[in-house]
């Protein structure tokens, strides 16, 4: 994984665009000069977008999009993956050793492979749950030769399957490895002592800033549908 130099994004108090936004204003300025160019006949630049570099989900703050953290003994499946599916209780948690994904499959508390990944509070509303396991862990840790000391956060998606919806977690293309302890570092314009969290993002994206627009949209469209008759339970696990 390269390292992020930045440090630990999402966590000042500056608040963030959310998407391509406009104010009424701009909207309007948008408009007449569409107009303008319409009446003098002119026809608007074109683009090609195929070669722009799409930055990866990671690099924006998470807390609203699906994610799961991944510590050696345990794991915990973000509030946006627990909302998505609110009500259900239950997953089994597969994993796909050749696409290197895991898949979040919803189930019932009857099935031989079931885990509990969300509970009720006290005021009565849906919260998530830390899954306790070794074993298991250790069998992903494995796989993606990881380092144990380090904790993971992988991004997720929606995705249909052959058994309904699923949350898909891709470990290669959207983890991203946070060293155990924060980093020291001077500030250099007050001369304070501060500390940031630093993390790593997958090798693949040393040297750019993300996928090619022609290949982001291409795996979108690969990711609608999972075959989960690929994936172990963590019954199958060794």
């Amino acid at each position: 994984m390269s390292e992020n130099n930045g440090g630990h994004q999402g966590e000042t108090n500056q608040k963030k665009p959310k998407g391509m936004q406009y104010n009424s204003r701009e909207a309007e300025l948008i408009r007449e000069l569409v107009k303008s160019r319409l009446a003098r006949n002119e026809e608007l630049e074109f683009e090609e977008v195929g070669e722009y570099e799409v930055p990866p989900r990671f690099q924006f703050p998470m807390i609203k999009k699906p994610s799961l953290t991944i510590w050696f003994g345990r794991m915990k499946f973000n509030m946006a993956c627990i909302r998505l599916f609110e009500g259900i209780q239950y997953i089994i948690p597969s994993v796909n050793r050749k696409k290197k994904r895991i898949a979040a499959i919803m189930c019932a508390e009857e099935e031989s492979a079931s885990v509990e990944w969300a509970r009720i509070n006290k005021e009565g509303k849906w919260v998530n749950k830390d899954i306790t396991s070794e074993e298991y862990t250790a069998n992903i840790f494995e796989l993606m030769n990881w380092n144990k000391e380090c904790r993971y956060k992988v991004m997720g998606h929606v995705s249909n399957s052959d058994v309904g919806l699923i949350l898909v977690f891709d470990l290669v293309e959207d983890g991203v490895m946070y060293e155990p302890k924060p980093q020291e570092y001077t500030d250099p314009v007050t001369g304070e002592v501060k500390k940031k969290q630093v993390k790593y993002y997958p090798d693949f994206y040393k040297g750019r800033i993300g996928k090619y627009y022609d290949d982001y949209a291409a795996a979108r469209q690969l990711n609608m549908f999972e075959q989960v008759s690929e994936y172990d339970t963590p019954a199958d696990q060794s």
